[in-house]
């Protein structure tokens, strides 16, 4: 069981970020013949393996040193120069900062000292990919360099790379110099203590490491992609109706104030909350009630007003021009 220590100690939780939970709509928003459905769930299915070898490491490997006197950040995105750069894991602590970049690829990691290039095996071929301690490096560095512009003093910033997934190898030959940058998750704990003993300084006090912590916290900026744009998608595309719960079909017809799925014989009175979600992650971040009707499948402006007005959302206008916010 956590302690209230503790709790303070992950000062960004691990919870599903609004990109995957985007793609999660989209895919059950799409016909399955729909020409980008095939790219949609790929490119799902590659960010939800990457959050569960971060939320592995997150809640099961640096668990134990949660109420200990380190902060850390899951999934960290800040805007720099022309562009924004995002961390996995940050860990911060008195005498350094510490970012992780976490891979969860059931593929071998090849390093060569010369070049230093990865290669990963993909059905029997040895495949270039990008570098990941040269992308947790890069990273750190960002952060060093963002953290300048923001009058934080200088703090030593390590990095790693940190292989998530069991069944695969670091493959890192012993005189590579960045052999000490990367370790399987089973190991992280053992580094971070190796990291510990190099810093015996103390540079920042808790007034400090609570103003980097408010920094941090009020400067994320979470990756909100517009799907439909981003595919190529018009609105039409998307299917409307409210989707069964508990199986997901979709639609569910309405009678009597109760929603039924006609294929899996569930029932549901707030079925329609979830589907006006779906509307917002993806069409609009307002709606209106002949949009409402529209995308639940009613006729009835009353239905749609009760609905609306349930949701205690923010609204503007009135009568016929008034408009409900995400």
């Amino acid at each position: 069981m956590k302690t209230e220590r503790a709790d303070e100690m992950i000062a960004k939780p691990c919870v599903l970020p609004p990109n995957i939970v985007k793609y999660r709509v989209l895919i059950r928003r799409l016909s399955e013949n729909h020409l980008v459905k095939f790219d949609v769930v790929t490119e799902y299915n590659n960010r939800m393996t990457g959050f569960l070898g971060e939320e592995s490491v997150m809640n099961f490997h640096l668990e134990p040193i949660a109420d200990l006197n380190y902060r850390i950040y899951h999934d960290l995105r800040f805007y720099h120069g022309n562009y924004f750069f995002q961390i996995d894991i940050l860990i911060l602590c008195a005498y350094f900062a510490l970012v992780l970049e976490v891979k969860n690829w059931a593929r071998d990691w090849h390093f060569d000292k010369v070049l230093h290039q990865t290669t990963i095996d993909v059905n029997g071929k040895m495949e270039r990919t990008k570098n990941p301690i040269f992308q947790a490096r890069l990273q750190a560095f960002k952060l060093r360099e963002w953290l300048k512009l923001h009058n934080v003093p200088g703090i030593p910033i390590q990095y790693l790379f940190v292989n998530s997934n069991e069944k695969s190898n670091i493959i890192i030959g012993e005189d590579n110099k960045y052999k000490w940058n990367a370790c399987n998750s089973e190991y992280l704990l053992e580094r971070i203590d190796q990291i510990t003993n190099d810093y015996k300084l103390e540079l920042l006090d808790e007034k400090e490491l609570r103003k980097i912590n408010k920094l941090l916290l009020t400067n994320h900026s979470p990756e909100d992609p517009q799907l439909l744009s981003k595919h190529n998608l018009s609105r039409n595309e998307i299917l409307t109706g409210v989707h069964c719960p508990e199986c997901s079909f979709l639609p569910m017809t309405y009678q009597s104030g109760t929603w039924k799925c006609p294929k899996c014989r569930n029932q549901s009175k707030t079925a329609f909350i979830d589907t006006l979600q779906d509307y917002f992650h993806l069409i609009s971040p307002t709606i209106n009630n002949a949009e409402a009707r529209g995308f639940l499948q009613i006729n009835s402006p009353k239905m749609a007003h009760q609905y609306l007005t349930s949701m205690n959302l923010y609204s503007t206008g009135k009568f016929k021009f008034k408009i409900y916010h995400q």
